[in-house]
Parts: C-alpha cells; sequence; structure tokens
C-alpha cells in the first residue's frame, strides 16, 4: 500500500533544484554532459569541487563515490553521454543507464538522478534466472497484444499491495460512463485511509470528481481515493467478479485495521468463514489505526491482502489500455523511451508488485511486463527486483522480446 520508493530508479541523489539553475538553463549554456562524463572518467576518488555545497551538505562525497563505483564495476567505463536535457543515456563498455542532471550557475552539479542500468548481455534466461535465486516466491508473466509470450508461476495467486487498484479501475470503466466520472462526490470521514497518498488530509466533506480520484488512486496510489471509489462500484460486485481469496474484497481501511490494530480481532478474522469475516468489516466506523502503528515487516501477507496472479493483472491493464490514469506514472520507464507506457505497482513489507503496459512507437505491439515477488519470512530485496526488472523492460525496449 505503501508509494514505493525506488519507482523510477535504485538511487536518487536529489537536491532542491535552486532559482539560480534557470539561469544555467536560460542562458542555452549545456556542460551536462561534460559534467557526467568527468563524474565517472576521472580518478577513482569523486572530486568534491564537481559538486555544489548546498549538494554536499545533503549527500557525502563518500556516498557519491560508493554509488560511481556500483556502476563501473557492473558497466565498465563509462564511453558515451548521449541524449539531450532533461534525459541522458550513460553508455558504458558493457551497458547502459538513464541519467538526469542539474548544474548551478557555477557550472556545478546541484542535482543528479541515476537509473537502474541494463546490460548489453541481457537475454529473457538470463534475468529469469536471477529471479529464481531470489528469496522468496517469483512470478513474471510477459504478454504482447494480449497473448502471453512468458510465464514464470503467471497463474499463481499472490499478495500484490497496490496493484489491486488496477482492478479497481477497470471495474469503475466497466460500470460508469464518462458522464458518471464527470461527477462531484463530497470526501467522507469513513473512507479517510492512511498514506500513500493526499486525501487523508484533506477536509471531509470536499468535492472532489470521480477522474481525479482514479487519477489519484492510480498515479500516487491514493488509498483514501481508492477507498471512495471501492463505495462507488460497490465492495460485493468487486468481490463477485474476483477470485475467491479476494472475498470478502477489503478496503485499504480494512487493511490497515486488520493488520495493525488489536491482536485479537486480527487473530478472530484470519480463522473465521467469510460470512463472519464481513460481519467484522462491517463493524469497523472508520480507520481504527495511524501511521505510528504500522509495522515494518511482512504482516499476515498470506491471509489479509489482494491476491491476484501477474497474468490476472496483464489481462487487466491490457484491457484498461485506453485509460488516461495508467500513463501519468510511467513506472520503472522514462517516458521519453516510449510512445506509451503505463503502469501501477504495489509494495509493503515483505511484497513488490510492478506491472507497465508498454509501447514503443505508436504501430508497435502492446507488451505487458507483470512481476510479483512475495517473502513472509522477511523483506523483499527492493533493489535488486527493481533492478531485473528494469532490465526486462529495456529488453522489450530494445525489441530482444
Amino acid at each position: 500500500m505503501k508509494r514505493l520508493k525506488t519507482t523510477v530508479a535504485i538511487f536518487l541523489l536529489l537536491v532542491a533544484l535552486s532559482a539560480g539553475l534557470v539561469g544555467v538553463f536560460a542562458a542555452g549554456k549545456a556542460p551536462e554532459k561534460e559534467a557526467l562524463l568527468s563524474l565517472f572518467t576521472g580518478p577513482d576518488e569523486v572530486r568534491e569541487d564537481l559538486f555544489a555545497d548546498s549538494f554536499l551538505d545533503k549527500v557525502p562525497i563518500y556516498n557519491i563515490n560508493e554509488i560511481v563505483t556500483r556502476y563501473t564495476r557492473v558497466l565498465g567505463k563509462l564511453l558515451e553521454v548521449r541524449g539531450e536535457r532533461p534525459q541522458y543515456t550513460l553508455v558504458f563498455e558493457t551497458g547502459s543507464a538513464p541519467s538526469q542532471i542539474a548544474l548551478d550557475q557555477e557550472g556545478k552539479i546541484a542535482g543528479i538522478w541515476l537509473g537502474n542500468w541494463t546490460l548489453k548481455s541481457d537475454t529473457l534466461e538470463k534475468l529469469v534466472e536471477e529471479l529464481k535465486g531470489l528469496d522468496g516466491t517469483v512470478s513474471l508473466y510477459i504478454s504482447r497484444e494480449g497473448i502471453e509470450l512468458f510465464s514464470l508461476n503467471g497463474e499463481r495467486e499472490m499478495a500484490v499491495g497496490s496493484s489491486f487498484k488496477l482492478y479497481v479501475l477497470d471495474t469503475l470503466y466497466e460500470t460508469t460512463s464518462r458522464e458518471d466520472r464527470e461527477e462531484v462526490i463530497h470526501l467522507t470521514y469513513k473512507h479517510r485511509s492512511l498514506p500513500s497518498g493526499i486525501l487523508q488530509d484533506w477536509p471531509t466533506g470536499d468535492p472532489v470528481t470521480v477522474k481525479t480520484l482514479a487519477n489519484l488512486m492510480i498515479s500516487q496510489s491514493d488509498n483514501t481515493a481508492t477507498d471512495h471509489l471501492i463505495e462507488l462500484v460497490g465492495r460485493d460486485y468487486l468481490a463477485e467478479n474476483t477470485n475467491q481469496k479476494n472475498r470478502p474484497f477489503l478496503t485499504t481501511v480494512d487493511v490497515f485495521n486488520l493488520k495493525y490494530g488489536p491482536k485479537d480481532l486480527r487473530e478472530k478474522y484470519v480463522n473465521v468463514g467469510k460470512e463472519k469475516k464481513r460481519e467484522i468489516l462491517n463493524g469497523f466506523e472508520g480507520l481504527e489505526v495511524s501511521v505510528s502503528d504500522v509495522k515494518n515487516e511482512p504482516t499476515l501477507i498470506g491471509q489479509i491482502e489482494w491476491f491476484f496472479s501477474t497474468k490476472e493483472l496483464a489481462e487487466v491493464i491490457y484491457d484498461i489500455r485506453d485509460t488516461s490514469e495508467i500513463f501519468i506514472n510511467p513506472g520503472l520507464t522514462t517516458k521519453g523511451d516510449w510512445y506509451r507506457a503505463g503502469y501501477k505497482g504495489g509494495s509493503e513489507p515483505g511484497v513488490l508488485q510492478y506491472t507497465h503496459l508498454l509501447q514503443v512507437e505508436e504501430s508497435s505491439p502492446v507488451y505487458v511486463v507483470s512481476l510479483t515477488v512475495n517473502n513472509p519470512e522477511g523483506g523483499v530485496s527492493t533493489d535488486k527486483v527493481t533492478e531485473i526488472a528494469t532490465r526486462i523492460i529495456s529488453l522489450v525496449r530494445e525489441g530482444k522480446i
């Protein structure tokens, strides 16, 4: 349910850009490529004089050295910097990585972003073997124009975190018209949830359109928006049209209350039948826990969750491929690299899920890559899973799948 921190990169070195940066851009100067080359082709120890003091105040030079070393250890020597501001591609001996950079008035680095690398030697078979070596259970499903290309446990129903919101969006479009989605509803206390999102901080009674709720549910994984939409389309309708493991269908408020509320309530819910479960859910007046109650460890991810297979998620996002909501947040992709890049992901301790809809050119086929990792015994290796997912996406971009 949390919005994934590494949505677009393994490493994020980002300092708030000052007004002074605008002066560099406005003057038409483009020294960013030289700065990137200096960063990766200089001496073994990165020179502090490359960076603005404001940057080094937030990111110590030894952290920068560690990150640069990690890239060069995997990718070899930097050969070339391609692209134009703001999107650059760092071309190394054995692979490449996307980057963005901003300089201050003196030409020093004030902000830098380094994305996940891809390797020239990558193949789907190689990456699948890396996935199989991860802790926990892994599912990968890839389709082209809605037809299966590859499946590893693709039909296994697993905990998917906020990726279930794709199903809510699909149901919304199935059951409402455009005019319905333009209607205004008012936020209620009952459906006020915990982050991720922003609507939990808005006043009760504030008006918002259904379409705005849908945009926030997908692009920001807004839990409060999601629960209002579940109320709108109907919890029972959602339950009737999904797999048995999602009955009764849970709101995000339900999940927070059950996972992090009273232990006796949690144990009772897990051990009773569906009808008794519904009675427990109907007894909730609203959110009964706070952010401080949420634990940073896997909590009943096999019993209190939303369960979908990667095949189901791939079919759902393909079904809604013409909706605008899925294209607001491009996930692990860079928008400029694709004609269309749609995304929804989900994460919580022990759960990581990525589902991407990808189209290179307007005339290209539509691919879907859906990857889920569950580990109820410990945390998921987010950095490694994110890296592998990005490398699989790059295979699609390069026409290797």
